[in-house]
């Protein structure tokens, strides 16, 4: 009987070959099973997340109940113990701002269920796919596959609908705003400058073949179509940061294109009409950051609570800051703000410094994440927002930890 061999990893740093056992055998098929199921439920986990429909909790509640089979080793990988420590940072400023806000009686503090959802949603979520990477029931690659189809089906049925309409037109910008199914223009815009980053990203790799190259620039396309569709401008800068990250201004050639391409733009955008059409919605967003800021310095410390824009005194007009640092001052205070920011620079330190392949991947995702929430988004009550947030720290945490282990000194199994 042929003797099949398994590799292994021992302590994380240490490779060697022996025998695979009958039990192990027996095991593949339930690994294949256990697979294919991940793969569903992580492709329904991001298909729901910019529509926000009631699979989404579903799937990510799923995800959380992983964690039962998780083992003491889960627990004590690197991996692991990063996404925790820099998730916690600024969870934990996050919960002693809520019970401040309820000792001091505030009728706008987070409601105590809010916050245990918000734990969940953050921590509970991002261990439950480091898990499922911990298992190996689902690869960095498939996740990568499954992310870009996802986001390629919402795309085509938000171009759908520009073609579709009856006053389309190819120069009459912001006129028809797309959507598709996300329900909203600029969330819909956000997801597709992360899928054009993202495949921007992939297509600097030599090591695609032909086809998936192929696949990648249809994809490129897509997205860049469904961004001018959004009419976005948040989605526009936002691509444009990523873009900056993907390929670095590092040559006098890149920056004169770089400057080529934001002169064009800019020149488009001022002669022509569109300013006026933004004038209200600039002018609203404006009202809002002043008022913003005068309630964060009435209470810098304890924040007032999730989602209690409206809910404050002399409030009029727009529904919310439309700026994740101003949403995260204004219902937590200034200190989690604060961890908030230090979590986010720790992770991006971390990240600059890897030479993993997809650390500049997800560099490149962080910076379209962030801008994007400067000018929109609440990563505390924003569900479409919050999960990308999610995977892209978690993805980071997998792939610094799985460089330092590499990067170890290897030594053969006793």
């Amino acid at each position: 009987m042929p003797v099949m061999v398994k590799t292994c990893v021992t302590s994380g740093k240490a490779t060697c070959i022996e025998p695979m056992t009958e039990h192990a055998r027996e095991q593949e098929p339930r690994a294949s099973a256990a697979s294919f199921a991940v793969a569903v439920l992580f492709t329904i986990f991001v298909f729901s997340t910019p529509a926000k429909w009631a699979t989404l909790h579903l799937a990510s509640l799923l995800i959380v109940l992983s964690l039962a089979c998780s083992t003491c080793s889960f627990w004590s990988a690197p991996a692991t113990r990063l996404y925790t420590r820099y998730t916690l940072i600024w969870l934990l400023p996050v919960v002693a701002a809520t019970l401040a806000q309820h000792t001091l009686g505030l009728e706008t503090a987070t409601r105590w269920s809010e916050q245990f959802t918000l734990i969940l949603r953050i921590l509970g979520v991002g261990l439950g796919l480091l898990l499922l990477l911990d298992k190996q029931w689902i690869s960095l690659r498939r996740i990568g596959f499954i992310v870009i189809v996802c986001l390629v089906l919402h795309a085509a049925i938000g171009i759908s609908q520009w073609v579709t309409h009856s006053d389309s037109s190819l120069t009459a910008w912001r006129a028809i705003r797309i959507d598709g199914i996300v329900g909203n223009p600029n969330p819909f815009g956000f997801f597709m400058a992360l899928g054009v980053v993202l495949c921007a990203s992939l297509l600097r790799k030599d090591k695609e073949s032909q086809a998936i190259r192929i696949s990648l620039w249809m994809a490129t396309t897509i997205f860049v179509l469904a961004i001018l569709g959004s009419g976005s401008r948040g989605a526009v800068i936002a691509a444009a940061a990523g873009m900056a990250v993907v390929f670095p201004p590092s040559s006098p050639r890149r920056i004169g294109v770089y400057i080529a391409i934001l002169g064009t733009l800019a020149s488009a955008y001022f002669v022509s009409n569109w300013q006026d059409t933004n004038a209200y919605s600039d002018g609203t967003r404006m009202a809002a950051l002043q008022f913003s800021l005068e309630s964060i310095a009435q209470r810098p410390l304890t924040g007032w609570g999730f989602e209690s824009f409206t809910h404050l005194p002399n409030h009029s007009g727009i529904n919310s800051p439309h700026n994740m640092l101003l949403d995260l001052a204004l219902s937590s205070g200034v200190l989690t703000l604060a961890a908030f920011l230090v979590a986010l620079a720790l992770v991006t330190y971390t990240l600059g410094r890897s030479r993993a392949p997809l650390a500049r991947t997800l560099l490149a995702l962080i910076a379209v994440a962030f801008v994007a929430g400067t000018f929109e988004y609440s990563v505390l009550s924003a569900t479409h927002f919050r999960g990308p947030w999610v995977l892209i720290f978690a993805l980071a945490c997998h792939v610094v930890a799985g460089d330092d282990r590499n990067n170890g000194a290897q030594q053969p199994c006793a």
